[in-house]
């Protein structure tokens, strides 16, 4: 398995990056300024220091600080397993960017000895929302009622915190479970009912939007990649990160 090749990106000062998807699960290492990074996983408060695992094709947002930051990337070689975007401390910045300059392949070493970075505190009516969204079909006004605000002012809190609306929000979890269910070998018509969406048509309308490809193609591109990460993991003698 060869080395990614990593990338450095700047960012002007209040710069801000509107919801965008990757198509292959990445890293990104903070090397200075600050942003925050927005997705249905809740606001992540980027420093220097601050080590982000991106999964494959799932949306977020980004709003730069008064100094803008710069940050290098590599694309990860499969998503070792990554659900959600996960981040890391570390404390050795210039240790750490050897790391992702020279030698990416000790990633997972890095992050065994990082601890896990600390995520703004958010309103308990959030959380709450963000779970009734995930779990069915209620109206948007319906929520904010039953926890207590209006339908206004969690769509501005909720677009601020995560980066998309409600419904938008929960467009995106629908996908995720779907994304995460290609995964495995369920027929498309059932991934699609259980993963809230309308019918297989549906699905294949979204996936071809957000991958490019359509659900079958997909699986068999997630399936693939699967493969070449466990093999190359096992020669190497490590687990997924």
């Amino acid at each position: 398995m060869s080395s990614p090749r990593c990338y450095e990106t700047r960012h002007a000062a209040a710069d801000a990056l509107a919801t965008h998807r990757h198509r292959h699960a990445y890293a990104a290492l903070v090397l200075d300024g600050r942003h925050i990074e927005a997705s249905l996983d809740g606001p992540i408060d980027c420093e220097p220091g601050t080590v982000l695992l991106h999964p494959a094709f799932h949306a977020h947002g980004n709003r730069f600080g008064r100094s803008g930051a710069r940050v290098a990337n590599f694309t990860l070689h499969g998503d070792f397993g990554i659900v959600r975007t996960r981040a890391w401390h570390v404390e050795d910045l210039r240790t750490a960017r050897e790391v992702f300059m020279r030698c990416p392949e000790r990633l997972p070493a890095l992050l065994a000895e990082s601890g896990i970075a600390m995520t703004p505190a958010l309103p308990a009516w959030q959380q709450a929302f963000i779970t009734a969204l995930d779990e069915g079909d209620e109206a948007i006004a319906t929520i904010a009622a039953r926890l207590g605000v209006s339908a206004a002012h969690a769509s501005r809190a909720l677009l601020k915190s995560h980066g998309m609306a409600p419904q938008a929000l929960r467009r995106e979890g629908r996908w995720r479970r779907a994304l995460a269910a290609l995964r495995g070998d369920g027929a498309l018509a059932e991934i699609a009912a259980e993963s809230g969406f309308a019918d297989q048509s549906h699905l294949t309308r979204v996936c071809r939007v957000h991958s490019g490809l359509p659900p079958a193609a997909l699986r068999l591109q997630i399936k693939c990649v699967q493969d070449s990460v466990n093999t190359a993991m096992a020669q190497c003698g490590h687990g997924t990160a």
